[in-house]
């Protein structure tokens, strides 16, 4: 009797396999690969993508089969605020593979690569937001940034509106902003957002783009006189972003009056305010008997990070660093070893010399697997979490002393307009 023949996965015949780097010539195979693997975006939103002022087709990375386009990654390029300091950043977007070309590795090896290319381009640090985190834990990524959305019911948020009246500065009114303004926004979210891990920063080219995609239906700004004091990105019931003056926290009430006045007329019965676990916002909404949520995992989907060159990352978070030891008031210079996988570096914090020297320890010294450690000095999981929960391994006491003081549990945030583009 014949054998039966082993089950075969197709493609049986897979032709010739080509890793490369996008090029424009590539557009239109992207794009069909794009609509096959996610049944988008509209190919008006892959145009307007086209249009990112920092945009270039090399940033693409695809595999090709038979000159065939069957998996891509993309990789934005940004810079993201780490306390006072900024580090470039790619974010991981658009990564899928055909349905028939499936478990042959080529979304990982493209994953592998996209680290290959961070090096060669200079970004220490990729961020992603996914609902397969199955996926990418083993190629080192962690799941790093809380979900942070505040719900409440529309009724209950300030009833104010326009006309609001201070005790000084005369009456607020809400509308939708002005072109002219631009700069008046690009100064409050800079203040708002200035400490606040993960926040994107934005030429003023990046704004343009990024409120011509549209991602709100409308941008609410409070003023006094023609003196613009906040803004509100609101697309439906939900506040995608809000920023406002700290001298003026009464522009945030007036706002809210307005996000509310609309959200009644329009039968939404609750609103969803997206911002950083610190913003005055959820102090409102807590106020209003509303609920925080404050999770990894929100509405099927983690926020990821990844640190492809951790030694370029520590030297480009070196500055502050420097400034967290000695607003301690700790005797400097310090020094703290770190050991990821199988690489080594040495942190050295003094008063006039900072630096980090690769290949070495210190007899304080931390052992790390590489999601760990990205969700440690990112400040997700803090230094006792990371020994209780993600294998970290301390030689002494003094060296989970040292990395409490460096590395602290800090707001991770990105703004879902930036996440949408990111």
């Amino acid at each position: 009797m014949k054998a039966s023949s082993p089950v075969v996965r197709l493609p049986y015949r897979r032709g010739s396999v080509e890793f490369a780097v996008g090029s424009e010539a590539d557009h239109e195979a992207v794009f069909q690969n794009l609509l096959h693997v996610f049944h988008g975006p509209d190919r008006e939103a892959f145009l307007g993508a086209l249009s990112d002022p920092s945009y270039r087709p090399d940033q693409r990375l695809l595999v090709k089969v038979d000159h065939r386009v069957v998996s891509h990654v993309h990789l934005t390029e940004r810079k993201v605020r780490y306390g006072s300091v900024s580090v470039p950043m790619n974010g991981v977007m658009w990564v899928g593979t055909l349905p028939e070309y499936r478990g042959l590795g080529f979304a990982q090896n493209l994953i592998r690569l996209a680290d290959s290319r961070a090096k060669e381009t200079g970004s220490v640090l990729q961020a992603l937001t996914t609902g397969m985190t199955k996926f990418y834990k083993p190629l080192g990524w962690g799941a790093c940034g809380r979900h942070s959305v505040g719900i409440i019911m529309s009724r209950n948020l300030p009833a104010t509106g326009d006309g609001l009246i201070e005790v000084k500065g005369g009456p607020w009114h809400v509308r939708p902003w002005r072109q002219v303004e631009l700069n008046d926004l690009m100064s409050l979210y800079d203040a708002q957002y200035a400490r606040t891990t993960g926040t994107v920063l934005r030429t003023e080219d990046y704004w343009r783009w990024m409120i011509g995609r549209r991602y709100a239906h409308v941008v609410w700004v409070a003023c006094q006189g023609e003196s613009v004091r906040g803004y509100a990105f609101v697309k439906d019931h939900k506040i995608l972003e809000m920023a406002t003056h700290p001298a003026h926290p009464q522009a945030m009430r007036a706002l809210l009056g307005r996000v509310r006045a609309e959200a009644l007329e329009r039968a939404y019965p609750e609103v969803i305010v997206h911002a950083p676990g610190d913003h005055p916002v959820m102090d409102e909404i807590r106020l209003g008997s509303g609920r925080i949520v404050d999770a990894e995992e929100w509405d099927g989907t983690t926020s990821m990070y990844h640190i492809p060159d951790v030694g370029g990352f520590l030297t480009a978070i070196l500055p502050e660093l420097t400034r967290r030891a000695r607003e301690s008031g700790v005797a400097l210079p310090i020094e703290l070893g770190l050991t990821v996988e199988d690489h080594r570096w040495l942190l050295h914090i003094g008063e006039k010399d900072s630096r980090v020297e690769p290949d070495k320890l210190s007899r304080r010294h931390l052992t790390l697997p590489s999601a760990a450690f990205v969700r440690l000095v990112m400040g997700h999981s803090g230094i006792d979490r990371s020994v209780a929960e993600d294998g970290t391994e301390a030689s002494t006491a003094t060296a989970v002393d040292v990395a409490r003081m460096l590395f602290p549990v800090s707001p991770i945030w990105r703004s879902p307009l930036d996440a949408a583009t990111a």
